[in-house]
Parts: C-alpha cells; structure tokens; sequence
C-alpha cells in the first residue's frame, strides 16, 4: 500500500450556498437599458427601466425593461409599487 492518499478521491468539502445576485442599482439598470435588444414585455425596444424594490417573496430589488406602450400603461402600477423608473442616461421619463 502506498503511503499517499488516493489521487482521484475528492475529500469531503462542505456544500456551497449559491449567492443570490446583488440588487439592482440605477447604474446597473442604465447598463442593461444600453445593452439590452428587446423590453422583458414584447419584441420592442426598450424606452425605460423600471427597479422594482424588494416586496413581499422577493427580497432584492428587480430591474424591470419596458417598452414605451407597456410603460405608459402599467406607470400607475408603477407608481403604487414604488418602483423608480429610469429612462435613457439616468433621466426621470417625461410623463
């Protein structure tokens, strides 16, 4: 028997906990607004990114893209949610 341990045995280690992602920040969502091709609603591009803050079973802010036509007609939604919409560069959509 040779003194050395086994070469292909994996010692036992204890399991990873995988790490949500960081919430979303309004320089992270200008990001995803640059780069993204389509609104997470419909095939359009999108026109503002909405950050959802954390509620009940979400405990994280979630940045949400919308085209123009479905950020008109959720913004009182919105509004009642708490969310802070972004539109390009950073700016408060004009309403």
């Amino acid at each position: 028997m040779s003194p050395e341990p086994t070469p292909n045995v994996t010692p036992h280690e204890e399991p990873q906990v995988a790490t949500l992602p960081a919430p979303a920040v309004p320089a992270e969502s200008g990001y995803a607004f640059w780069t993204a091709e389509r609104a997470c609603c419909c095939p359009a591009k999108p026109a503002v990114v909405a950050v959802l803050p954390p509620a009940p079973g979400r405990d994280h802010e979630t940045d949400l893209l919308l085209c123009g036509h479905h950020y008109r007609t959720s913004r009182k939604a919105l509004e009642a949610a708490g969310a802070v919409v972004l539109a390009e560069g950073g700016l408060t959509p004009a309403r």
